[in-house]
This record gives C-alpha cells, structure tokens and sequence, in this order.
C-alpha cells in the first residue's frame, strides 16, 4: 500500500466517513446555460450577442472540442464559441432578482458564479464571465465578480474546458444582475473562447465537487485521492489549477482531506 493511501485510511477511520452525498448551490437562474436551445448557429436562445457570438456541436470537427475532450461531464450537443470573424464577441444575459429582496437585503444572500471554460490547443484564445448586480433602476453597478483566465498553460495546451467558479454575497439592493460571457480571440481566424454548462445561482459554492456535477461522490473521492497522492501543487502531474488546494497552501494534504471528508460526509462546503 502506497504511503498516500495508508494516510487516506488512517483519516477515514478516525473521521468515520459515511455514504456521499449531494452538496450544490441553488437552482441555475440563467435560460439556456449550456447552448442546448435552438439551433448551432449565431441565433442563441435566451441571449443577446454580440460580435460572432455562437453556437457550435460537439460533433463539428475541424478542431473543435469534441464530448471525449476535457469538459463538463453533464454536457449536452452543444457549447458556446465565439465565432468566426471577431476578435471579441459577447452573449448577455439579466437575471431579475426582485422576488429575493427581502433576503437580499439582509446582507446574507450569497450567489455562485461557475461553468467550464476553455478554448483551441496551444491558443490562448478565452472566455471570461462577469455577473454585475444593479439596483432595480439598473443605472449604477452595486458590485461584481467574474471567473476565466483558461489560457493554453492551464489546459496543458490541449483542445477543451476547465471548471471555474466563484461565491460571494450579493450587495444589499440588487435587483437584477447582469451575466456578460466575453469571447476572446488571441491568435488564428477563429474566435476559439468555449463555454458550456454556465450557472448564476443564489448559494454558496462547493468547492469538494471537483467534476462540477453537482454532488460530492465517488467520483470526486478519486480525483481528490490523485492530487492527495501528488501532493505538491508546483508539480507537472497535478490537475491545472491544482483545485483540490481547499486551503490555498499549495499542496493537497491533510487539511485539504478534512475539508473535503466534511463536503463528502455531512452535506458541508467549508
């Protein structure tokens, strides 16, 4: 037994690890988060574009992100691209937040902010996204948070998309909260920024669910026992991103298993 697993025994035995269990944030407030409504193409359901802005199917070829490629594991047929001609193409959509008000303006509403990103090979064509909360007049931005940065270097210069997320609280007042996806062209013809499986919802993140479906499970047991058995986040071998550092110490050790043990055991997301 190797050293990594005996500690990993150790720990479940003195934390008494039970069944796994669902751990998510509320329900996705976005209309068609995963491109699945409507035809491929630049008419996309539910969202106003900019730009090149479009649609396109995991079975196009030609170089783009196929269903065996890096990616949500609840996607559908499709995902978001940016486009054949422009350097920067947009898709927005405003979420109206005036039935959570009460709520909202106790100052204790906490969103989340998520969905997989990439784009083309060793390009650093990307996307970000933003979500801006405004008071119901909608003039002036109360706060705002985004997720991106998926360069070539985090997907180890391969075709595809990471998850990325971000929580917060929603500043007293809001509304309604705009949620712009930017498309970024860095090299080639093609606007190569990718997203698929986009979520704005009211509750806190989980961090422990490192596949982004929306459970803490078995299935992340396994990715976390890899980057546990790595240990060291500076490694070339450990997930880009190293997202198993609950701590944000740079490494995946102990601390980080307590972490997870507790998402996995009790429904928590420390």
């Amino acid at each position: 037994m190797r050293a990594a697993d005996v500690r990993i025994a150790g720990l479940l035995a003195v934390l008494g690890v039970g069944c796994a269990s669902s751990a998510s944030a509320g329900p996705n407030l976005l209309n068609n988060p995963g491109a699945e409504a409507g035809a491929t193409g630049s008419v996309v359901p539910g969202w106003n574009t900019t730009g090149t802005f479009e649609v396109v199917s995991y079975t196009a070829g030609g170089g783009f992100p196929l269903a065996t490629d890096p990616g949500s594991p609840n996607r559908g047929a499709k995902f978001f691209a940016g486009g054949s001609s422009a350097p920067t193409s947009t898709a927005l959509q405003t979420v109206l937040l005036g039935q959570f008000a009460a709520e909202i303006d106790t100052g204790s509403t906490a969103f989340t902010l998520s969905g997989w990103l990439g784009g083309f090979s060793s390009q650093n064509d990307h996307c970000d996204v933003s979500v801006t909360f405004y008071d119901n007049a909608g003039l002036s931005p109360l706060g705002s948070a985004s997720i991106g940065n998926v360069l070539a270097l985090q997907r180890n210069s391969k075709t595809g998309m990471l998850f990325r997320s971000i929580s917060g609280a929603v500043p007293p007042g809001t509304r309604q909260a705009l949620v712009i996806v930017t498309m970024t062209r860095e090299a080639g013809t093609y606007n190569d920024g990718y997203a698929d499986d986009l979520s704005f919802s009211l509750g806190a993140a989980c961090p422990c669910d490192l596949n982004g479906d929306g459970m803490v499970e078995d299935s992340d047991f396994t990715i976390f026992v890899a980057a546990y058995n790595i240990l060291d986040c500076a490694d070339p071998a450990m997930t880009p991103g190293c997202p198993a550092d609950f701590n944000g110490d740079a490494l995946v050790d102990d601390s980080d298993f307590t972490v997870f043990v507790a998402a996995y055991n009790a429904l928590l997301c420390p």
